[in-house]
């Protein structure tokens, strides 16, 4: 009888432990990403609004160079106060087009972020049915694993989840 209870202890306790087991996946969603069908639109948008950032900045340079060009020669036969008054001209083109640059970085990362919301969320999206038809507790990204040993990778199944081959 003791032995019996010893055995059925042992079982139970086997059973609550495959009870807590969990189960872990791993995706690669820049894998999928790159390969999603509609991405080489967000980076030929991504390009067009880098061009036209860049077409802005140069005619800043332009007119920045053009303008100091026309101080430099007639810098010699200037009244102090016209020199003075130019001189800051200058000075406040140059601190626009320093805006300009770091303003320009930023609305780029905006834009980025603005075209690729929708495919992560998708990618997001198909993550979160695979995970939950399959049972998986916790999917871990590779690109932020740094080791990943005894979990599924089911980047192949949320790319079917997406109807992408």
């Amino acid at each position: 009888m003791k032995k019996f209870l010893m055995i059925l202890a042992i079982a139970g306790l086997f059973s609550v432990q495959a009870a807590y087991a969990q189960k872990y996946g791993h995706v690669n969603s820049s894998a999928i990403l790159e390969v999603m069908p509609g991405i080489d639109s967000l980076q030929i948008k991504l390009q067009a609004f880098q061009k036209e950032l860049q077409a802005q900045y140069e005619n800043m340079m332009s007119e920045y160079q053009t303008k100091k060009d026309k101080f430099d020669r007639e810098v010699g036969t200037m009244s102090p106060a016209v020199r003075q008054v130019r001189e800051k001209e200058l000075v406040d083109l140059g601190n626009r087009i320093q805006e300009f640059q770091s303003g320009a970085q930023e609305d780029l990362e905006e834009k980025q972020y603005e075209l690729a919301k929708p495919f992560q969320d998708a990618i997001q999206d198909a993550i979160n049915k695979v995970a939950k038809a399959n049972g998986y507790a916790y999917i871990f990204d590779t690109k932020t694993l740094l080791y990943y040993g005894s979990s599924d990778d089911i980047t192949p199944l949320v790319k079917k989840e997406l109807g992408i081959k």
